[in-house]
C-alpha cells in the first residue's frame, strides 16, 4: 500500500495557523486564537496542530513534512507577543524609542531590551528554551536582513517542531513567503488547472511584497513561471501606519480605515490623494518610487497633519484602488488569459477587489478565504506540492476548523435552566425563521467552524437584513462594534443577479466574503442592514446548497416567508475577541449578551 503524504503547514507569526494536508487535499485548517481566545495569537500553533492531528487520527510518525512559511523570520516579535500584547501606547512607544532612533539617529536599538517586560517566556516550549534564545537575540539587530537572525529563526522553528512532534529536523521545510500566497490563490479556487495570472500583494514577505506569476497547465502537469516581483509596494505599509496615526491598532484595525473611507467627501479627499500620488506610482509593469517618505510613521504624520481622519481614510482607499487598477491593467494580457487570482494582505481590501474585478481585461477574479498571512499555513502546503510536482485539490468550502460535538451539545443543553430558556430540536429552521421575522437576533454554532476571518453560517450571528434597527442592537448590546462599520449579507445563489450588479462569473468568487458588489438600488431597502450605509456596496456570501445545506435552507425558508432571500450575517464573537470555536463559548456569549436565540448543533435555544 502506498504511503500517504501528510503535510502540516504552519504560519507562525501574526494569527498563527496550522493546516493539515493529506495526499494533496486540505482536510483542516485552524488558527491558534480559536483555542487560546487571544485575538491574532502569534505563538506557535500547538493547540491547532494537536486538534487537527487528533481529529484526523494522525500520529507523529506518519507526518511526511512540516512546512513553515517564510525563509526570513525573526523570532523577536513572537517572543514579545508584539501583535497581541501591545497596546496603542506600546505601538507609539515603539515608533519613538525604536524606529525613530534606528532610522533618524542611526543608533542600534534592541526591541527586546526596550520591551523587556513584554517578553513571554511561558509560551511553548517553555522558559528554559526562550531564556537561552533571549540571550542570543537581545544584542543582535533583530531585522530579518541580519543573517544571524535568519539562521536563529530557522533553528528555532526546527527545534520546536522536533520537540513538539517528535520528528527529525530534515522533515522541516521552509517556503518562500510570496510563493505561499501564489500557491494558495491558484490552488484553492475555481481557476485551478486553468490558464491564468496569479498575484501576491502584501507588506513585506521574504523581501518580496508583490509578484506576478503565469500558470499554464498542460494535461495533468501544472507549469508556472514568475513574470515579475518587487519589494517597494507601499500600500500595506502606509495602511499599517495610517491606522496607528488615526488611533487604532496597526496589523489589526486596517479594515476600520477601509470601512470609514466611503464617508469622506471628494473635495477633501483630492488634495490628500495628490500627496499619496507624489510618493509612488505605476510605471509600466512596476511600482516606481517618486518622493518616498523617509519612514512610514513620522513622515506620514508630518505630511497629513491637519487633515480630517475620514478624508485621510478616503484618500488612502482611492490611492489603493488607483495603484492596483493601473498595475493590473498594465500587466494583464487578455490574449493569454482573463483569469486572475490574488492573495496577500492587500487582497483583504474588498472595495479594491471590486475595482479590479471591473477591469475589462479581467473576466474572473478569485480571492480565497482570508488571503492574509493566516492562510499561509494552507499556502505552505500547496506550495510544497507544486514545487515537488505533486497533485493537489482545490478547496470546495472553508469549513475546515473545529467540529461541534453532539455529545457536548447535549450536555450543555441538559444543564440549561428550563425556566430561563426554551429548548427544542424539532423544526428548528421554521422556528428560527419565526424569530427572525420578529427581528430577533440569532447566533449559530454548528458543524465545522469556518477557516479565517469571515463567518459563513456555522459561527455566525444573523438577523433580518431589512431592519436597520438590528444594526444598532448588535453593535451596542452584543458585539460592541464601531458604528461606521458595515455588516455583510448571506444571499441565496439563485438571487445574486437579482440583488447585485454582477459579472456572470463563477459562484466561488463570491462565496467567501472576499469580494464586494454594488447593490441594485431597488433592493437596498431589502437588505439595508447588510450594505454599506454610504455607498450601497455589499460584501456578500453567495450561498449554495452544496456548500452549507442547513444555512441554505434557513435563508430559503426566510425568503419564502418574507420575500427576501438573504440574511444579515456577522461573525459570532464579541469585539476584540476571536470568532467562537466550541460549544461552551457559544453558550457563554449567548447567556451574557442580548442574543435572543442560539442554534447550537441541532438545538434551538431561545430566551423567555
Amino acid at each position: 500500500m502506498k504511503e500517504k503524504s501528510i503535510i502540516i503547514g504552519i504560519n507562525w507569526e501574526q494569527n498563527s495557523t496550522a493546516c493539515l494536508m493529506i495526499d494533496g487535499k486540505i482536510v483542516g485548517a485552524i488558527s491558534e486564537e480559536r483555542f487560546t481566545r487571544i485575538k491574532n495569537d502569534e505563538t506557535y500553533p500547538k493547540n491547532a496542530i494537536e486538534y487537527l492531528l487528533k481529529k484526523n487520527k494522525i500520529k507523529s510518525n506518519q507526518i511526511s513534512n512540516v512546512c513553515f512559511i517564510s525563509n526570513f523570520w525573526s523570532p523577536t516579535y513572537s517572543l514579545i507577543n508584539h501583535y497581541t500584547n501591545f497596546s496603542l501606547k506600546d505601538y507609539v512607544k515603539e515608533q519613538h524609542e525604536v524606529w525613530y532612533k534606528k532610522i533618524f539617529l542611526k543608533r542600534k536599538v534592541s526591541i527586546l531590551k526596550t520591551f523587556k517586560k513584554k517578553v513571554n517566556y511561558k509560551q511553548f516550549p517553555g522558559r528554559k528554551f526562550w531564556k537561552n534564545y533571549y540571550k542570543k537575540l537581545v544584542n543582535l539587530d533583530d531585522h530579518v536582513s541580519n543573517k544571524k537572525i535568519l539562521k536563529i529563526g530557522k533553528e528555532i522553528r526546527i527545534k520546536v517542531a522536533e520537540k513538539h512532534l517528535g520528528i527529525k529536523g530534515d522533515k522541516v521545510k521552509f517556503i518562500e513567503h510570496s510563493f505561499g500566497h501564489i500557491a494558495y490563490a491558484y490552488c484553492a479556487g475555481p481557476n485551478y488547472m486553468k490558464k491564468g495570472y496569479v498575484a501576491s500583494l502584501d507588506a513585506f514577505g521574504d523581501f518580496i511584497n508583490y509578484s506576478l506569476y503565469l500558470f499554464n497547465p498542460e494535461g495533468r502537469v501544472i507549469k508556472f513561471k514568475k513574470i515579475l516581483s518587487g519589494n517597494n509596494l507601499i500600500i500595506a505599509r502606509i495602511y499599517r501606519y495610517i491606522t496607528l496615526l488615526l488611533g487604532m491598532k496597526p496589523n489589526e484595525h486596517e479594515y476600520k480605515v477601509m470601512g470609514m473611507a466611503p464617508y469622506a467627501k471628494d473635495k477633501y479627499i483630492e488634495p490628500i490623494f495628490k500627496k499619496f500620488k507624489e510618493m509612488q506610482d505605476v510605471q509600466g509593469k512596476y511600482f516606481r518610487n517618486k518622493k518616498m517618505p523617509k519612514d512610514s510613521y513620522f513622515s506620514l504624520k508630518k505630511i497629513f497633519e491637519g487633515h480630517r481622519f475620514d478624508s485621510i481614510s478616503g484618500a488612502l482607499q482611492k490611492y489603493t484602488e488607483y495603484l492596483l487598477k493601473k498595475w493590473f491593467n498594465n500587466v494583464i494580457n487578455p490574449k493569454f488569459s482573463k483569469n486572475l487570482s490574488i492573495a496577500g494582505g492587500i487582497a483583504m481590501n474588498v472595495k479594491a477587489n471590486l475595482e479590479i474585478t471591473n477591469i475589462k481585461k479581467i473576466k474572473t477574479l478569485f480571492v480565497p478565504p482570508s488571503p492574509d498571512d493566516s492562510s499561509q499555513a494552507i499556502g505552505a502546503c500547496y506550495a510544497f506540492r507544486l514545487l515537488n510536482k505533486k497533485k493537489t485539490y482545490p478547496l470546495t468550502n472553508s469549513y475546515l476548523g473545529y467540529e461541534i460535538d453532539d455529545k457536548k451539545v447535549f450536555k450543555h443543553v441538559k444543564n440549561l435552566s428550563k425556566k430561563k430558556f426554551k429548548i427544542t430540536n424539532k423544526n428548528i429552521i421554521s422556528k428560527a425563521v419565526g424569530l427572525l421575522t420578529q427581528n430577533k437576533i440569532l447566533g449559530i454554532s454548528r458543524g465545522y467552524s469556518e477557516f479565517g476571518a469571515r463567518a459563513l453560517g456555522n459561527r455566525s450571528i444573523v438577523c433580518n437584513p431589512g431592519n436597520l434597527g438590528n444594526v444598532k442592537k448588535i453593535n451596542e448590546t452584543i458585539k460592541n462594534r464601531d458604528f461606521w462599520m458595515p455588516f455583510a449579507a448571506s444571499i441565496l445563489d439563485s438571487h445574486k443577479n437579482k440583488y447585485f450588479l454582477t459579472k456572470k462569473t463563477n459562484l466561488d468568487n463570491y462565496k467567501y466574503m472576499t469580494n464586494c458588489l454594488n447593490t441594485r438600488s431597488e433592493f437596498i431597502s431589502k437588505i439595508v442592514a447588510a450594505v454599506h450605509p454610504y455607498d450601497g456596496t455589499c460584501r456578500p456570501q453567495i450561498v449554495s446548497s452544496t456548500d452549507n445545506k442547513f444555512y441554505y435552507n434557513l435563508i430559503k425558508s426566510f425568503g419564502l416567508k418574507t420575500g427576501t432571500y438573504a440574511l444579515m450575517n456577522t461573525s459570532f464573537n464579541i469585539h476584540g475577541y476571536p470568532i467562537i470555536n466550541n460549544e461552551s463559548q457559544a453558550i457563554e456569549i449567548f447567556k451574557n449578551s442580548n442574543l435572543d436565540a442560539l442554534i447550537l448543533g441541532d438545538f434551538l435555544i431561545s430566551k423567555y
